[in-house]
């Protein structure tokens, strides 16, 4: 009887240290995704100044960036908002991770 108090003790040690883990590799996850479209959509705002700057107009749409400066989205992962508002105004631009709240 002793010896089944401990092994349950020790499954649910072990099942809490386990849940733990996992938690935190979760957390860690998704911030790293977080982190990657911040980046995103650093690169994507670089690409327009940089198109500005050598063809004197902001682009009309992202998938111009992607064709022509080498602007790499996964889109099966994030959602991009790209707003041209001129040819001479800098767009609005946001990269959300699908799935989750920003």
């Amino acid at each position: 009887m002793k010896k089944l108090g401990k092994i349950t003790a020790f499954i649910l040690v072990f099942a809490a240290l386990l849940g733990g883990i996992v938690y935190s590799l979760n957390q860690a996850s998704g911030q790293i995704q977080n982190e990657e479209a911040q980046l995103i959509e650093q690169r994507i705002e670089q690409a327009a100044v940089l198109c500005y700057a050598l063809e004197g107009s902001y682009p009309d749409e992202v998938s111009y960036l992607e064709q022509n400066y080498g602007v790499v989205i996964d889109h099966a992962k994030y959602n991009v908002f790209y707003q041209s508002l001129g040819s001479n105004l800098k767009p609005e631009v946001a990269v959300y991770r699908k799935g989750a709240a920003r």
